[in-house]
């Protein structure tokens, strides 16, 4: 329960970042939401970067999408795959 929330919360964090890009807030809001969507990008960025390069070959081709939902969701995605194991 706590993982879902946990990724509906960062889904719409992501949102509201990226609906700054289009539509930015005003001067003090959007530099505080420029800068949190730099350190979003560049954390799960290495998150996903890391988990790219450790993967084998036949893990990639079984998962596509496991990196991109490790830069989406964050550590929250990396709890979700603990507790299926």
């Amino acid at each position: 329960m706590f993982i879902l929330l946990g990724k509906s919360i960062y889904s719409f964090i992501w949102l509201f970042l990226l609906f700054n890009l289009v539509h930015p807030f005003p001067k003090p809001a959007n530099v505080v939401a420029y800068v949190g969507l730099a350190a979003f990008v560049i954390t799960h960025g290495l998150q996903a970067w890391l988990l790219q390069s450790t993967m084998t070959n036949q893990e990639k081709q079984q998962d596509k999408f496991k990196a991109l939902r490790l830069f989406i969701f964050g550590v929250f995605e990396t709890i979700s795959w603990k507790n299926k194991k």
